[in-house]
């Protein structure tokens, strides 16, 4: 039997384990998944420990970039990213599946970012680079960061974005934890003000959430009400486990199964 696993720091809310235990039982697969909480100060050595004894693992939140020292190599579309959230324990090889789950989450329900010249990423943590990366390989021609603490360059300020969307439209990603079960508060329902939610999407031309509990957010709700194509993240995180699998078992899986397995996975 191969084991598996998932790390990160807080993972009560992951659907990671019934997604790969349901993609196990499709395909024959005899292996375990286990979900793994580590405090910051115990990474590196949790980590180090994980490398020797499991077969492969994956990483969220807020561990994305702090595993990659401890990896012998990074594949290059990781290190182009700047984050790794798959391994392969027996080489001591980081991946970044993220992107692709992403990018065919996009294609699956119709949001094309070369369709308008803006794309705006709300959040600026790890996912955001992910995210990037793939708005810049599918066409966008100007993708814009809206952060709370902007740096400067491609980084602004929800003001600014207040001003600027109506002025020239295009793709909204959410990549920001903001609208996740269980935050309803008015603070944290939405990255974007509850109040501006509505006029902003008139200007949209697509809305993915990589939010995928509840799995219609306050923000694609909006979506739907414009008349906007929208998509929350739940696609994405089966189809980057679907990815991961084809990493750690060395062989192709079909992009068909994605749809079978989010049927399988109740929130």
């Amino acid at each position: 039997m191969k084991h598996y696993g998932l790390i990160g720091e807080k993972l009560g809310h992951s659907l990671s384990r019934p997604i790969h235990e349901a993609i196990f039982r499709e395909l024959g697969i005899d292996a375990d998944y286990r979900i793994i909480e580590i405090p910051r100060d115990h990474f590196k050595q949790e980590t180090q420990r994980l490398l020797e004894e499991l077969d492969g693992f994956n990483i969220t939140i807020p561990y994305k970039q702090d595993v990659m020292p401890l990896l012998r190599r990074i594949d290059p579309a990781a290190a182009e990213i700047g984050a790794v959230n798959t391994v392969l324990c027996r080489e001591g090889v980081g991946f970044n599946t993220d992107a692709a789950g992403f990018m065919g989450m996009l294609r699956h329900y119709g949001i094309d970012p070369g369709k308008g010249e803006y794309s705006f990423i709300l959040g600026s943590g790890g996912t955001a680079k992910t995210v990037r990366a793939c708005l810049k390989r599918m066409g966008a021609e100007k993708v814009i960061t809206v952060s709370r603490h902007p740096e400067g360059g491609e980084q602004i300020s929800y003001a600014d974005f207040y001003t600027l969307f109506p002025q020239v439209g295009g793709t909204i990603v959410n990549a920001s934890s903001a609208g996740m079960w269980p935050r309803r508060d008015e603070d944290n329902i939405c990255a974007i003000h509850p109040s501006r939610v509505d006029e902003m999407m008139r200007h949209a031309l697509g809305v993915a959430d990589v939010v995928y509990n509840p799995p219609h957010t306050f923000l694609t709700q909006a979506a739907e009400r414009a008349g906007v194509p929208w998509c929350t993240g739940l696609y994405m995180l089966v189809a980057q486990a679907v990815e991961a699998e084809a990493i750690w078992q060395g062989r192709e899986i079909p992009a068909d199964l994605i749809p079978k397995i989010m049927d399988e996975v109740h929130l």
